[in-house]
């Protein structure tokens, strides 16, 4: 199976006209869909969820669009670039980080003040984007040129290429910023970069198509997204030893987890799967009613996930239900959640 050119965690679909109206929704339960607004949502007092717009739609998109998590209520667009297909936080939550697919660009996004503050071109059609725990480095995976692109935060300059396997489409830095691990989608491989020396590593098959890749907290396990397979594939670290293949469900999009929790959730099909990280226990699926694309686990334990009918859905993991639907003005493929401002 050929990989779409914008990615199977935003596969073609076709986009549907925003109605921006207030309503409930008999859904797993009342699901409240929140009006639109236009109002400026920032990390303040409560945590905000920035999701990329358009990157898996026919008339591709160029904003990232912030949401509070409290109220639903989403703020101002921030124009980024044509083609927003990653993003990712920067430590402390200072600033976020977005892949501009289209324009070869990794560009740095201010939470405090909603506006592109920093901007570098990258390699061909980036599609994946990650930062070091210490924050000073962000690794770009470029899908369309088999290269990893290092970007020093501190001046957001460039540095030389890493070579890597075909088309890199996930892209996961270790908890201790000794190493990235980087899903080469054509090779079915996961291939190791050390950090801070840049060098990649022998890869390691892990099989057809991976789509995504989760580092846990501690550091001992790397899990990745088998889209052609619907699996996710366990691999010990640091050893990098793959383990045997777990059944998920449909095509799985994203990998996500809480801090120090033992679920990852897996997006995939029209929703999204809890996976015991230890035992690689699989639990039964929450339905979100369209295709489940990118996710973030947000501070609280719920989980935001960027569906295929324009809207950003928030799952109570404990009540294993949707909770509410975000309507947004374009397809979403990517989440981050900036925890709430402290001090």
């Amino acid at each position: 199976m050929t990989r779409p050119t914008v990615g199977p965690r935003t596969a073609v679909r076709r986009r549907r006209a925003l109605r921006c109206i207030g309503l409930f929704v008999a859904t797993l339960g009342a699901v409240v869909l929140s009006s639109c607004s236009s109002e400026t949502v920032t990390p303040a007092s409560s945590p905000v969820a920035y999701v990329t717009l358009g990157a898996g739609s026919a008339n591709p998109g160029n904003v990232v669009s912030p949401v509070a998590t409290t109220t639903g209520a989403v703020g101002r667009a921030i124009t980024v670039g044509t083609l927003p297909a990653a993003l990712a936080l920067v430590p402390g939550g200072r600033d976020v980080v977005v892949a501009i697919k289209a324009q070869n660009e990794l560009a740095e996004v201010s939470t405090s003040t909603g506006r592109v503050v920093h901007r570098v071109e990258v390699g061909l059609e980036p599609d994946a984007v990650a930062v070091t725990p210490d924050g000073r480095l962000a690794l770009v995976a470029n899908f369309g040129d088999d290269t990893v692109t290092p970007v020093h935060l501190d001046g957001f300059a460039a540095g030389p290429i890493v070579a890597v396997g075909r088309q890199p489409a996930a892209i996961a830095v270790t908890p201790d910023g000794s190493r990235a691990l980087v899903a080469d989608y054509q090779d079915g491989a996961l291939t190791p970069i050390a950090l801070p020396a840049l060098t990649a590593g022998a890869p390691v098959a892990v099989g057809p198509e991976p789509s995504a890749v989760f580092v846990s907290t501690d550091g001992t396990m790397a899990l990745v997204a088998g889209f052609q397979t619907s699996s996710v594939t366990p691999v010990s670290l640091p050893g990098l030893v793959p383990g045997a293949a777990v059944a998920i469900g449909s095509n799985p999009t994203g990998i996500a987890s809480g801090v120090r929790s033992p679920l990852a959730w897996v997006s995939g099909g029209d929703g999204i799967t809890p996976l015991t990280i230890a035992t690689h226990q699989v639990g039964s699926l929450i339905s979100i009613g369209a295709p489940a694309a990118g996710l973030a686990v947000a501070p609280d334990g719920r989980v935001w996930v960027c569906s295929g009918n324009d809207s950003l859905v928030e799952v109570d993991p404990a009540r294993s239900a949707v909770v509410r639907r975000v309507a947004l003005a374009g397809l979403p493929s990517a989440v981050v959640v900036v925890p709430a401002a402290t001090g």
